[in-house]
């Protein structure tokens, strides 16, 4: 995993265009959100809810410091933004939550992480769920959609 970090800082992996986080991957709450997700998942299901070197807290402490940059807007009348919303933030959405299990869920971190889920994301997912689920035509691939179900139904 420590890999990720000096690979995202590579040139080829910068993002000039990208201003909210200067265009640095490790700036994007979505991007970091996804490495914490690996490591709390890999906590629970295979340390017993260790955080093995400190690294799913050293995870969530990086989410909550770029989550400013978050974007979490969504085109209420466009479907593909908001089940690329769903593909973007719902495994964050869950690696916040399995991270909780790790850190405990009434720490401080645990506190702070559930700020992040209960005023940001949660609504941000809830409503791009409703508008893929009204919008995205039968046979129409909702891919968004599906992981979120998918991931909403294991337990964390």
């Amino acid at each position: 995993m420590e890999g990720w970090w000096a690979m995202l800082s590579e040139e080829r992996h910068v993002d000039k265009a990208d201003k909210k986080s200067h265009g640095d991957p490790r700036l994007r709450p979505d991007i970091v959100g996804l490495v914490m997700w690996i490591r709390a998942l890999r906590s629970v299901l295979f340390l017993e809810k260790k955080d093995e070197e400190e690294k799913v807290k050293r995870g969530a402490e990086m989410v909550i410091a770029v989550w400013k940059n978050a974007d979490l807007k969504i085109d209420d009348e466009d479907w593909n933004d908001a089940n690329h919303k769903l593909i973007m933030w719902a495994p964050v959405w869950h690696g916040i939550k399995m991270a909780r299990q790790v850190l405990g869920e009434n720490t401080p971190l645990g506190r702070n992480l559930d700020g992040l889920i209960t005023a940001d994301l949660e609504p941000m997912l809830s409503r791009a769920r409703e508008i893929v689920s009204q919008y995205a035509g039968e046979g129409t691939k909702r891919r968004g959609l599906n992981l979120y179900d998918e991931l909403s139904r294991i337990p964390s």
